[in-house]
């Protein structure tokens, strides 16, 4: 008996901490912190990271950066029409830009806080849900990677054929 109400205790501890996530919603920990961390926020809507190269587009594809916010909503589109979508975009005058790699997004992440798990005060226009990245799955061709940013969390079982929102990146 003392066994069994041993084993109970430990499994439903680790149940209740896998359970409770303690950590404070990115927007409540930003509007404190007022940092934009490493990133050069840009008057034309993108984000200079000195450390890994990249500029970011600040918000998501088919927002518009319009008076210092994102404005619109992101569009969804299937794995490669965002592929195509962001190849033939034109922001902040430039036409490089492309789908973003999950080594890419992981950059991005701030894991002292969640929904989304991202800097807001830079990017204030990227929600709590799934991105694609720019890689398929290696050994299911109809799936392929995306970035959850409630928490910073990549998954490699995302059907290419659903419409996601995504992010542009440049190098």
């Amino acid at each position: 008996m003392r066994f069994v109400t041993f084993f109970l205790t430990i499994t439903f501890s680790i149940f209740s901490y896998a359970v409770v996530d303690k950590a404070p919603k990115c927007d409540d920990y930003f509007s404190v912190q007022q940092t934009d961390g490493r990133y050069q926020r840009m008057s034309n809507g993108l984000a200079q990271d000195p450390l890994s190269g990249l500029t970011w587009y600040r918000c998501g594809a088919g927002q518009t950066w319009l008076n210092g916010e994102c404005q619109g909503e992101p569009i969804l589109l299937p794995f490669e029409d965002a592929q195509t979508w962001a190849a033939n975009a034109t922001l902040a005058g430039f036409d490089d830009w492309r789908v973003p790699e999950t080594d890419d997004m992981t950059t991005l992440v701030e894991a002292d806080c969640k929904s989304p798990s991202i800097n807001t005060r830079v990017f204030s226009g990227i929600e709590p849900e799934v991105y694609w990245s720019s890689e398929s799955n290696y050994w299911m061709q109809p799936m392929a990677w995306s970035f959850f940013f409630y928490r910073g969390h990549y998954f490699s079982k995302q059907a290419k054929g659903e419409p996601l929102r995504f992010m542009l990146v440049r190098d």
